[in-house]
């Protein structure tokens, strides 16, 4: 594995922490299904969408292999 920098690493804790968070929404709609409304289901369907998007861009930056840029020689 290689050597990543303290940005990338937090990059990968919130794209786990996304991850968490579509499962969560997803958990609740099956567990909860009955006591919502149609409109709160729909809003947690569309939860579910953003934070795996969200999750997949942040877990591609977090792996991007990115140069060491530094401002002096």
């Amino acid at each position: 594995m290689k050597k990543r920098g303290v940005l990338q690493t937090a990059l990968w804790v919130l794209a786990i922490i996304s991850y968490l968070a579509a499962v969560a929404c997803g958990v609740t709609i099956v567990v909860v299904d009955v006591a919502f409304d149609d409109n709160v289901i729909a809003a947690l369907m569309a939860s579910i969408v953003f934070f795996a998007g969200v999750g997949i861009v942040l877990h591609v930056l977090a792996n991007a292999d990115l140069p060491d840029i530094s401002l002096g020689p």
